[in-house]
């Protein structure tokens, strides 16, 4: 069965406070859609722009309110590898299942396989792999990845990269070597085409938002609907640049304004975009959006 995980947006209060029911509303939404995770503090939850004690709430609650119905996995994402493991210690305390792990950005002479390597060993459980190239400039080569997935505490990678080529190498370079390493896949709009050609599923940041269209186009590759998974990313697509826009304006205000609208966050309010971009014209767009596939989204 394909996985379908929420790289979930983190709701916010107009202070900077985390909007605890908030982001209740959204994990049991997401928990009734079916989704086999949630995936806390990736690029969509904003992950660089809150304090390591405001992080600490949002993991405890959100491992109170999940339990064991489905995978939590909380990243540790900093801008060195001692921040990373300073965020990993921290959390140890806590019930969820996995770690996720992006190198910081490649602006010194670090080897970024040996950080990944350091926070595997470290870990006191599995670990996922944040590979995104456009959002860190690392890009690792075929043996390099081989030498991560050799490592028992790797679980998976979620391949952000938008690199058709790379996702091919993977699936055969795990089929020639035998390696466990499940793959996900991280564009909205490539979804289909990864579980088709053999991704185990797919860490989506519109999980929040679009968790039931996600969880019906998992659903129909596992069934080999090929036709319908493929008209179930055409609908994802049109939703992505309804709520977001074509030139992605809206990415975090747009998405957090949609659940505002269906009653589940109180406000749109991020620190990672300008608040000034979700003008009156946006805010039509995206409710037009939701009245459109009202039936898909909920």
């Amino acid at each position: 069965m394909k996985k379908v995980i929420s790289a979930t947006v983190t709701p916010l209060f107009e202070d900077g406070r985390l909007d605890r029911e908030g982001l209740k509303n959204i994990l049991e939404r997401n928990i009734r859609h079916g989704l086999d995770g949630v995936f806390l503090f990736g690029s969509m939850g904003e992950w660089g722009s809150f304090s390591s004690a405001f992080k600490e709430e949002t993991v405890e609650l959100a491992s109170s309110l999940v339990g064991s119905r489905m995978e939590l996995m909380v990243g540790i994402n900093a801008t060195s590898l001692p921040l990373s493991l300073e965020l990993l210690k921290s959390y140890e305390k806590y019930k969820f299942d996995a770690y996720v792990y992006m190198p910081p950005a490649a602006t010194s002479r670090l080897n970024p396989v040996r950080s990944v390597l350091k926070v595997l060993d470290t870990a006191d459980r599995p670990v996922y792999l944040y590979h995104c190239p456009p959002n860190n400039n690392v890009n690792f080569t075929l043996d390099e990845f081989a030498t991560m997935m050799a490592h028992p505490n790797l679980k998976g990678i979620k391949n952000s990269s938008s690199n058709m080529w790379l996702r091919r190498e993977l699936l055969l370079l795990r089929a020639e070597r035998g390696f466990k390493t499940l793959f996900f896949e991280g564009q909205e709009w490539a979804a289909d085409e990864a579980l088709i050609a053999g991704y185990d599923g797919m860490i989506c940041g519109m999980g929040a938002l679009c968790s039931k269209m996600m969880k019906k186009l998992a659903r129909c590759v596992d069934n080999g609907d090929i036709p319908g998974a493929v008209a179930a990313q055409n609908n994802m697509i049109k939703v992505f640049h309804g709520v977001y826009g074509i030139d992605i304006k809206n990415c975090w205000n747009g998405q957090k304004y949609a659940l505002v609208k269906l009653g589940l966050i109180s406000t749109p309010y991020t620190i990672a975009q300008e608040m000034s971009l979700l003008t009156d014209e946006a805010k039509k767009r995206i409710e037009k959006c939701l009245a459109q596939f009202k039936e898909e989204l909920d």
